[in-house]
């Protein structure tokens, strides 16, 4: 009989990757860092690693761009926060550029900032161009062309509603020439809940709309030599497009289902509760506030789509990484995925980290402490 539930036990802490066996993908955790830094962040907005080793960082909260050395513990602040050359006011991303050029996204002062390979602030951009497209880049390959999602421009129904398209265009900005075309298009969920904004000197409102809590969306990045990743959340997988036609299928990956519990509902609610949003335009942006929803009044779904909002990752080397949703309380972890869309590992990452960036070869973490302080860590992988 004890073989029996030895067998039943075994069979039963298994099950959870038998789906990865199946696929031929692996199940891994990082474990320990090879370098930690030892002063905290507040908010990482982005982090970039040069070639000799050393990392850019942008923080939010702070608002500081710094660069570090892990090796010796050091680091040297790049700018300083104002509206003049040299300066910035809101860092909002941190991109990578051909030979070890940075570039920064600053949302108070809306331009974009090169950082030289000496780490000064050199020229800048506006985030609005002359044609009136606002450009804020999520992505850039290793061209220095820039990927960004074009504005989600909502229109009035008749009614008086506001209503949204149901799909986003990704658009591509060949900075040398000042060429901008589309590689591919993203969908929206189907936004169908009432949201009221109210502006944080209580004289604006806006009543709009916004998706489900935990629907499902897709997701999408850019690799180093220019195909843009695209993850599809209702049959789970990935497609590589080159931007040219050119387009690789990578099959459906099976997952665990994650069920939607009372404590991820409240977690959600957390989340939007004090989130700002900017109303921008090019004269400057008004900033209203989200009030903490009501999860009584919200429709839940019974369980978590694959993957979060903004799920996707690209490494240097061209592997995709998607975060996954897990049970709450559980430690974030990643779905890799090659360059044919195949699933090829699946990446646990310590409890209490979050993902921040790559380097070659190596993975950085934040170590988020009960003061909610970011640690950075540099892990190999």
């Amino acid at each position: 009989m004890l073989p029996i539930l030895l067998a039943m036990v075994l069979l039963a802490l298994l099950g959870g990757t038998d789906h990865l066996l199946a696929q031929g993908a692996e199940r891994t955790s990082l474990s320990h860092p090879d370098r930690s830094y030892n002063e905290a962040f507040s908010s990482i907005v982005g982090l970039r690693e040069l070639s000799d080793g050393r990392v850019i960082v942008a923080d939010r909260l702070e608002q500081i761009v710094r660069i570090l050395d892990l090796e010796t513990g050091t680091y040297r602040d790049i700018g300083r926060t104002g509206a003049g050359p040299g300066e910035y006011q809101t860092p909002a991303g941190l991109l990578p550029l051909p030979g070890d050029s940075s570039l920064l996204i600053d949302f108070g002062n809306m331009r974009l900032t090169v950082i030289s390979p000496q780490g000064r602030m050199s020229r800048s951009m506006p985030l609005y161009r002359d044609d009136g497209l606002f450009i804020r880049p999520t992505a850039a390959d290793g061209n220095g062309r820039l990927y960004f999602q074009v504005s989600n421009v909502a229109v009035r129904s008749s009614g008086g509603r506001i209503e949204f398209p149901d799909s986003l265009a990704i658009g591509r900005w060949s900075v040398a020439t000042d060429e901008i075309d589309t590689v591919g298009y993203l969908a929206l969920p189907k936004r169908d809940v009432s949201r009221t904004l109210t502006s944080t000197n209580g004289n604006m409102r806006l009543v709009g709309t916004g998706a489900s809590p935990l629907s499902t969306r897709d997701a999408w990045t850019v690799a180093p030599d220019g195909r843009v990743g695209f993850v599809y959340g209702r049959d789970y997988h990935v497609e590589w497009m080159d931007g040219q036609g050119g387009r690789i299928v990578g099959p459906e990956i099976e997952y665990e289902m994650v069920e939607v519990t009372k404590e991820d509902e409240n977690a959600w609610a957390e989340q939007q509760a004090g989130n700002q949003v900017t109303l921008a335009g090019s004269g400057g942006g008004r900033t209203m506030s989200l009030p903490r929803p009501d999860i009584e009044e919200l429709d839940w779904p019974d369980f978590k789509p694959p993957f979060p909002p903004n799920a996707a990752w690209v490494t240097p080397e061209g592997e995709l990484w998607v975060e996954r949703y897990v049970g709450f309380g559980e430690p974030q972890s990643f779905d890799v995925f090659d360059a044919e869309g195949g699933r090829i590992k699946h990446v646990v990452l310590p409890e209490g980290r979050k993902l921040v960036g790559f380097g070659s070869r190596t993975v950085y973490l934040v170590n988020v402490d009960e003061n909610d302080l970011q640690w950075l860590e540099r892990y190999g992988r």
